[in-house]
């Protein structure tokens, strides 16, 4: 039987010049109101999307490519990996893109995981529910500004105001992931 996923391990603060993710009640004061639920949701956000939307909820896979491993994320990981399998989904309600999530599946991970590069289009965290051993470390979040990398593979650009992003560090008994979301303007409106 699968494990729940929990919250377990404090979060690893930023290095010095790196941007700081935060706990939520550090930064809850500059969330907007409308927000707040999304960014504070406990349980799997792919299940909310679907609530929020109905059944013109989509998950699409955008990239999965290898690409190099950020050495702050690498850090954070506690993995000395170079490289990673980047993979970029976004969650649409009919037209409108709701959230954009990249996945950092450093190489150490997928060797011992890997289903992980056969994802597709399937939500990352249903799958990780029927797996053994898995404990996600506590949310961390970070306002973005639209010149923010994670910001930009969104597809923001510098006249974008400001996006929240959350993260989660995933262990997979040993091997970690990492999952960032960003919640786009569109998040709530169907067409």
């Amino acid at each position: 039987m699968a494990q729940p996923l929990l919250d377990a391990v404090a979060p690893v603060h930023a290095p010095a010049g790196a941007e700081a993710w935060l706990p939520f009640a550090e930064c809850r004061d500059r969330v907007p109101a409308a927000l707040e639920p999304w960014l504070a949701e406990p349980g799997l956000l792919t299940a909310r999307v679907r609530a929020a939307c109905g059944p013109t909820a989509r998950l699409h896979m955008l990239r999965l490519d290898p690409a190099p491993l950020d050495p702050h994320i690498a850090r954070r990981l506690g993995v000395d990996d170079a490289t990673c399998l980047l993979r970029e989904i976004e969650f649409t309600c009919g037209a409108r893109r709701w959230i954009f999530a990249q996945t950092v599946l450093p190489q150490s991970s997928v060797k011992h995981h890997p289903w992980l590069r056969e994802l597709g289009d399937r939500a990352l965290g249903e799958s990780l529910s029927a797996v053994e051993d898995v404990r996600r470390e506590p949310l961390e979040y970070l306002e973005l500004h639209g010149r923010h990398p994670l910001a930009r593979a969104a597809g923001a650009d510098a006249s974008t105001g400001s996006l929240w992003a959350r993260r989660a560090v995933y262990r997979l008994g040993d091997w970690p992931i990492l999952v960032q979301e960003v919640f786009l303007p569109a998040l709530g409106r169907c067409d």
